[in-house]
């Protein structure tokens, strides 16, 4: 009997920060329902030092979760050395599902410090139209 899938996979904390790219928001003009849109969208950037720690490597599909949301996207290395606990992933659909409505007052909701957890997964990665929806 294989039991490991009946293990849930460890759940680590991050902090995830949002940025804009130039080739996804040229792909969101395309098609945003294109392949092109959801390779630059569904997905998350971490150092190499935490891919290590999570025992991940590039092109897992992760979960990520918080009390805003889940999703599942591609995990993607980053070019530089990162700060320990922290990922990057571009403005979108899939991005946005793990952020507040919540303004505090300031008219625009907290893109840069965004608290999740992190585990690897098997699932599919989240399809945009449940996003949209």
């Amino acid at each position: 009997m294989d039991v490991g899938k009946f293990m849930k996979n460890p759940e680590y904390e991050i902090k995830l920060t949002t940025y804009r790219d130039i080739f996804q928001a040229e792909a969101l003009e395309n098609d945003r329902f294109s392949d092109e849109y959801k390779k630059h969208s569904a997905a998350v950037v971490m150092g190499k030092d935490d891919m290590n720690k999570f025992g991940l490597k590039i092109g897992d599909r992760v979960r990520l979760m918080n009390s805003y949301g889940s999703i599942v996207v591609e995990l993607r290395g980053s070019k530089r050395e990162e700060p320990g606990g922290l990922a990057f992933m571009v403005n979108s659909p899939w991005s946005n599902a793990l952020i507040s409505d919540e303004t505090w007052g300031r008219g625009i909701p907290e893109f840069k410090n965004i608290t999740a957890r992190i585990s690897l997964t098997k699932d599919e990665i989240t399809k945009i139209e449940s996003l949209i929806g």
